[in-house]
Protein backbone atom coordinates (compact mmCIF):
# COMPACT_ATOMS: atom_id res chain seq x y z
CA UNK A 1 0.00 0.00 0.00
CA UNK A 2 3.29 2.56 0.84
CA UNK A 3 4.86 1.49 -2.44
CA UNK A 4 1.39 2.10 -4.20
CA UNK A 5 1.08 5.86 -2.43
CA UNK A 6 4.79 6.57 -3.17
CA UNK A 7 4.08 5.50 -6.85
CA UNK A 8 0.87 7.68 -7.27
CA UNK A 9 2.77 10.57 -5.69
CA UNK A 10 5.59 10.24 -8.04
CA UNK A 11 3.03 10.20 -11.37
CA UNK A 12 1.27 13.12 -10.02
CA UNK A 13 -1.61 11.67 -8.54
CA UNK A 14 -2.76 12.72 -5.31
CA UNK A 15 -1.41 11.21 -2.49
CA UNK A 16 -4.51 9.76 -0.08
CA UNK A 17 -3.38 9.71 3.10
CA UNK A 18 -4.32 6.89 6.29
CA UNK A 19 -6.53 8.09 8.48
CA UNK A 20 -6.98 6.71 12.16
CA UNK A 21 -10.12 7.72 13.76
CA UNK A 22 -11.30 7.20 17.36
CA UNK A 23 -14.95 7.87 18.20
CA UNK A 24 -15.06 5.85 14.75
CA UNK A 25 -18.42 3.93 15.67
CA UNK A 26 -20.07 6.72 16.39
CA UNK A 27 -22.38 9.16 14.63
CA UNK A 28 -19.95 11.54 13.57
CA UNK A 29 -17.37 9.21 13.16
CA UNK A 30 -19.68 6.84 10.81
CA UNK A 31 -20.23 9.38 8.83
CA UNK A 32 -16.65 10.53 8.61
CA UNK A 33 -15.26 7.18 7.59
CA UNK A 34 -17.96 6.97 5.32
CA UNK A 35 -17.00 10.17 3.14
CA UNK A 36 -13.33 9.52 3.31
CA UNK A 37 -13.54 5.93 2.48
CA UNK A 38 -16.02 6.84 -0.70
CA UNK A 39 -13.09 9.67 -1.46
CA UNK A 40 -10.62 6.47 -1.68
CA UNK A 41 -8.47 7.27 1.18
CA UNK A 42 -7.48 4.28 3.51
CA UNK A 43 -9.34 4.64 7.00
CA UNK A 44 -9.23 2.97 10.04
CA UNK A 45 -11.75 3.37 13.10
CA UNK A 46 -10.55 2.49 17.24
CA UNK A 47 -12.74 0.00 18.32
CA UNK A 48 -13.32 -1.62 21.89
CA UNK A 49 -14.14 -4.77 20.28
CA UNK A 50 -11.50 -7.02 19.30
CA UNK A 51 -9.45 -5.72 16.21
CA UNK A 52 -11.33 -6.90 12.75
CA UNK A 53 -8.65 -6.35 10.01
CA UNK A 54 -10.93 -7.08 7.29
CA UNK A 55 -13.27 -4.22 8.45
CA UNK A 56 -10.47 -1.95 9.49
CA UNK A 57 -11.38 -1.56 13.25
CA UNK A 58 -8.32 -2.10 15.50
CA UNK A 59 -9.03 -2.45 19.23
CA UNK A 60 -7.81 0.04 22.22
CA UNK A 61 -8.54 0.40 26.07
CA UNK A 62 -8.59 3.41 27.77
CA UNK A 63 -8.60 1.97 31.26
CA UNK A 64 -5.61 -0.37 30.48
CA UNK A 65 -3.87 2.41 28.12
CA UNK A 66 -3.73 -0.07 25.40
CA UNK A 67 -4.05 0.28 21.41
CA UNK A 68 -3.49 -1.99 18.63
CA UNK A 69 -0.15 -1.08 17.53
CA UNK A 70 -1.03 -1.99 13.90
CA UNK A 71 -3.94 0.08 13.84
CA UNK A 72 -0.94 2.90 13.11
CA UNK A 73 0.83 1.33 10.68
CA UNK A 74 1.20 3.55 7.67
CA UNK A 75 -1.12 6.38 9.13
CA UNK A 76 -0.85 10.15 8.92
CA UNK A 77 -4.03 11.63 9.83
CA UNK A 78 -5.74 11.05 13.51
CA UNK A 79 -9.20 12.26 14.07
CA UNK A 80 -9.70 12.10 18.05
CA UNK A 81 -13.75 11.92 18.21
CA UNK A 82 -13.70 9.99 21.58
CA UNK A 83 -15.74 10.81 24.07
CA UNK A 84 -19.57 9.54 25.16
CA UNK A 85 -22.26 11.36 24.48
CA UNK A 86 -23.23 14.20 26.82
CA UNK A 87 -26.81 13.94 26.13
CA UNK A 88 -29.12 11.74 28.44
CA UNK A 89 -29.87 11.81 31.65
CA UNK A 90 -28.81 13.73 34.93
CA UNK A 91 -25.49 14.93 35.42
CA UNK A 92 -24.80 12.60 38.50
CA UNK A 93 -20.94 12.48 40.25
CA UNK A 94 -20.41 9.57 38.14
CA UNK A 95 -21.92 10.37 34.95
CA UNK A 96 -19.55 13.77 35.05
CA UNK A 97 -16.44 11.35 35.38
CA UNK A 98 -17.45 9.06 33.00
CA UNK A 99 -18.11 12.07 30.53
CA UNK A 100 -14.77 13.59 31.62
CA UNK A 101 -12.80 10.14 31.32
CA UNK A 102 -14.14 9.52 27.64
CA UNK A 103 -12.92 12.63 26.61
CA UNK A 104 -9.91 13.46 28.76
CA UNK A 105 -8.01 9.84 28.93
CA UNK A 106 -9.42 8.75 25.60
CA UNK A 107 -6.72 11.64 24.20
CA UNK A 108 -4.40 11.69 26.61
CA UNK A 109 -3.68 7.75 25.83
CA UNK A 110 -3.62 8.68 22.09
CA UNK A 111 -0.84 12.12 22.02
CA UNK A 112 1.05 9.44 24.41
CA UNK A 113 1.27 6.96 22.13
CA UNK A 114 1.97 9.29 19.16
CA UNK A 115 4.82 10.78 21.15
CA UNK A 116 6.72 7.82 22.84
CA UNK A 117 6.47 6.06 19.38
CA UNK A 118 7.79 8.75 17.84
CA UNK A 119 4.88 8.27 15.24
CA UNK A 120 4.99 10.37 12.01
CA UNK A 121 1.33 11.55 12.06
CA UNK A 122 1.20 14.90 10.27
CA UNK A 123 -2.19 16.33 11.26
CA UNK A 124 -4.02 15.37 14.30
CA UNK A 125 -7.42 16.66 14.45
CA UNK A 126 -8.85 17.04 17.91
CA UNK A 127 -12.82 17.48 18.21
CA UNK A 128 -14.38 19.70 20.79
CA UNK A 129 -17.93 21.79 21.08
CA UNK A 130 -19.63 24.78 21.25
CA UNK A 131 -20.22 24.00 24.90
CA UNK A 132 -16.66 25.57 25.42
CA UNK A 133 -18.23 28.77 25.30
CA UNK A 134 -20.55 28.60 28.50
CA UNK A 135 -23.95 30.15 28.47
CA UNK A 136 -23.14 33.56 26.14
CA UNK A 137 -26.81 34.82 26.05
CA UNK A 138 -26.48 37.15 23.08
CA UNK A 139 -23.32 37.58 23.12
CA UNK A 140 -21.61 37.06 19.73
CA UNK A 141 -18.75 34.23 19.42
CA UNK A 142 -15.85 34.10 17.74
CA UNK A 143 -13.04 31.07 18.08
CA UNK A 144 -11.05 33.97 19.99
CA UNK A 145 -13.89 34.31 22.81
CA UNK A 146 -13.18 32.79 26.16
CA UNK A 147 -13.82 29.78 27.47
CA UNK A 148 -16.96 29.62 30.09
CA UNK A 149 -17.37 27.97 33.30
CA UNK A 150 -19.91 25.73 33.78
CA UNK A 151 -19.37 21.98 33.54
CA UNK A 152 -19.67 21.58 30.00
CA UNK A 153 -17.56 24.51 29.22
CA UNK A 154 -14.47 23.21 31.70
CA UNK A 155 -14.98 19.69 30.42
CA UNK A 156 -14.30 20.78 26.55
CA UNK A 157 -11.50 22.97 27.66
CA UNK A 158 -10.02 19.59 29.12
CA UNK A 159 -10.74 17.86 26.46
CA UNK A 160 -8.56 20.63 24.24
CA UNK A 161 -5.79 20.81 26.68
CA UNK A 162 -5.29 17.21 26.77
CA UNK A 163 -3.88 17.34 23.14
CA UNK A 164 -1.39 20.04 24.13
CA UNK A 165 1.33 17.74 24.54
CA UNK A 166 1.58 16.85 21.37
CA UNK A 167 4.53 16.64 19.78
CA UNK A 168 5.26 20.32 18.32
CA UNK A 169 6.12 19.02 14.64
CA UNK A 170 2.22 18.01 14.02
CA UNK A 171 -0.25 19.88 12.80
CA UNK A 172 -2.85 20.24 14.97
CA UNK A 173 -6.27 21.59 14.91
CA UNK A 174 -9.37 21.80 16.97
CA UNK A 175 -13.04 21.91 15.83
CA UNK A 176 -15.29 23.01 18.21
CA UNK A 177 -18.59 21.49 16.77
CA UNK A 178 -21.91 22.70 16.44
CA UNK A 179 -25.78 21.27 16.63
CA UNK A 180 -24.47 18.41 14.44
CA UNK A 181 -26.80 17.93 11.63
CA UNK A 182 -27.38 14.26 9.86
CA UNK A 183 -29.60 12.02 8.63
CA UNK A 184 -28.20 9.11 10.55
CA UNK A 185 -28.64 10.13 13.86
CA UNK A 186 -28.57 12.60 16.41
CA UNK A 187 -30.97 15.36 17.19
CA UNK A 188 -32.33 15.86 13.28
CA UNK A 189 -34.41 12.54 12.99
CA UNK A 190 -35.79 12.52 16.39
CA UNK A 191 -37.09 16.18 16.14
CA UNK A 192 -38.17 15.47 12.50
CA UNK A 193 -39.70 12.31 13.99
CA UNK A 194 -41.71 14.43 16.46
CA UNK A 195 -42.77 16.80 14.19
CA UNK A 196 -44.86 14.12 11.83
CA UNK A 197 -46.42 13.00 14.60
CA UNK A 198 -47.27 16.99 15.09
CA UNK A 199 -45.99 17.06 19.11
CA UNK A 200 -42.76 18.88 18.19
CA UNK A 201 -41.97 22.05 20.35
CA UNK A 202 -39.09 23.97 21.13
CA UNK A 203 -37.86 24.32 25.05
CA UNK A 204 -37.60 27.84 27.63
CA UNK A 205 -38.46 30.72 25.70
CA UNK A 206 -37.39 29.03 22.15
CA UNK A 207 -34.84 32.45 21.94
CA UNK A 208 -31.47 30.42 22.98
CA UNK A 209 -28.77 31.02 20.02
CA UNK A 210 -26.61 28.01 18.68
CA UNK A 211 -24.76 26.84 15.69
CA UNK A 212 -25.43 23.59 13.89
CA UNK A 213 -23.12 21.77 12.14
CA UNK A 214 -23.38 20.18 8.77
CA UNK A 215 -22.66 16.30 8.03
CA UNK A 216 -21.48 17.54 4.35
CA UNK A 217 -19.90 21.18 5.91
CA UNK A 218 -18.00 19.18 8.12
CA UNK A 219 -16.56 16.44 6.78
CA UNK A 220 -15.31 19.04 3.79
CA UNK A 221 -14.06 20.68 6.50
CA UNK A 222 -11.82 18.08 8.12
CA UNK A 223 -10.80 16.94 3.93
CA UNK A 224 -9.48 20.55 3.39
CA UNK A 225 -7.46 21.08 6.34
CA UNK A 226 -5.73 17.57 5.91
CA UNK A 227 -5.02 18.70 2.15
CA UNK A 228 -3.96 21.66 3.45
CA UNK A 229 -5.92 24.06 1.70
CA UNK A 230 -7.16 25.28 5.11
CA UNK A 231 -4.46 25.86 7.45
CA UNK A 232 -4.10 23.71 11.00
CA UNK A 233 -5.93 26.00 13.97
CA UNK A 234 -8.80 26.26 15.97
CA UNK A 235 -12.16 26.57 14.60
CA UNK A 236 -15.51 26.54 15.41
CA UNK A 237 -17.04 24.02 12.95
CA UNK A 238 -20.46 25.94 12.15
CA UNK A 239 -22.42 26.84 9.70
CA UNK A 240 -22.34 30.00 8.16
CA UNK A 241 -25.02 32.09 10.90
CA UNK A 242 -26.25 31.04 14.26
CA UNK A 243 -29.70 29.97 14.60
CA UNK A 244 -32.40 30.38 17.59
CA UNK A 245 -34.69 27.10 18.57
CA UNK A 246 -37.77 28.48 17.61
CA UNK A 247 -36.61 28.62 14.11
CA UNK A 248 -34.97 25.54 13.94
CA UNK A 249 -38.03 23.62 15.29
CA UNK A 250 -39.80 26.13 12.68
CA UNK A 251 -37.89 24.87 9.71
CA UNK A 252 -38.26 21.08 10.60
CA UNK A 253 -41.95 21.28 11.18
CA UNK A 254 -42.06 23.37 7.87
CA UNK A 255 -40.15 20.51 5.73
CA UNK A 256 -42.72 18.06 7.90
CA UNK A 257 -45.96 19.66 6.46
CA UNK A 258 -47.56 19.33 9.26
CA UNK A 259 -49.21 21.74 11.69
CA UNK A 260 -47.62 21.45 15.20
CA UNK A 261 -49.53 23.35 18.14
CA UNK A 262 -47.93 22.22 21.07
CA UNK A 263 -46.36 25.27 23.35
CA UNK A 264 -42.35 25.19 24.44
CA UNK A 265 -41.41 22.79 27.14
CA UNK A 266 -41.10 25.28 30.14
CA UNK A 267 -37.83 25.89 32.02
CA UNK A 268 -38.16 25.09 35.31
CA UNK A 269 -39.71 21.30 33.90
CA UNK A 270 -36.44 20.64 31.74
CA UNK A 271 -34.32 21.81 35.36
CA UNK A 272 -36.27 19.83 37.65
CA UNK A 273 -36.33 16.86 35.30
CA UNK A 274 -32.63 17.08 34.32
CA UNK A 275 -30.62 19.18 36.68
CA UNK A 276 -27.24 20.67 35.59
CA UNK A 277 -28.04 18.22 32.62
CA UNK A 278 -30.54 21.30 31.28
CA UNK A 279 -28.43 23.43 30.07
CA UNK A 280 -28.08 21.17 27.19
CA UNK A 281 -31.40 22.57 26.52
CA UNK A 282 -31.06 25.98 27.54
CA UNK A 283 -27.70 27.58 27.27
CA UNK A 284 -27.07 30.24 24.42
CA UNK A 285 -24.68 30.09 22.35
CA UNK A 286 -24.62 32.83 19.54
CA UNK A 287 -21.52 31.21 17.73
CA UNK A 288 -20.12 32.02 14.77
CA UNK A 289 -17.04 31.59 12.33
CA UNK A 290 -14.96 33.96 11.01
CA UNK A 291 -11.95 32.17 9.86
CA UNK A 292 -14.20 29.62 7.88
CA UNK A 293 -16.28 32.18 6.17
CA UNK A 294 -12.83 33.40 4.90
CA UNK A 295 -11.85 29.88 3.12
CA UNK A 296 -15.42 29.88 1.48
CA UNK A 297 -16.46 26.64 3.48
CA UNK A 298 -20.06 26.97 3.08
CA UNK A 299 -22.26 24.97 1.38
CA UNK A 300 -25.40 26.41 3.13
CA UNK A 301 -25.78 29.99 3.82
CA UNK A 302 -28.30 29.38 6.76
CA UNK A 303 -30.59 27.02 9.17
CA UNK A 304 -32.96 26.49 6.62
CA UNK A 305 -30.85 25.93 3.77
CA UNK A 306 -29.22 23.45 6.16
CA UNK A 307 -32.69 21.49 7.09
CA UNK A 308 -34.14 21.45 3.50
CA UNK A 309 -30.74 19.75 2.20
CA UNK A 310 -31.53 16.69 4.91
Amino acid sequence: MIFLKQINCKLGYYYMQTILISGGSGLIGSDLRKYFTELGYPTRILSRKSTNKKDYSYYWNIEDKTIDPDAFEGVEVVINLAGSSIIGGRWTKSRKKELTHSRVNSTQLLVDTINQQNLPIKHFIQASAMGYYGNSNNQTITSESPNGNDFMANLCADWEAASNKLNPSIKKSILRIGLYLSLNGGVYPILSRLAKFSILSAFGNGKMWAGYTHHHEFANLIHQIIKEKIPADIYNAVGAQPFQMNELMKCIIQKSGRINFLPNVPSFILKLVLGEASATLLNSYKITSPKLASHNIYQYQGIDQAIQSL
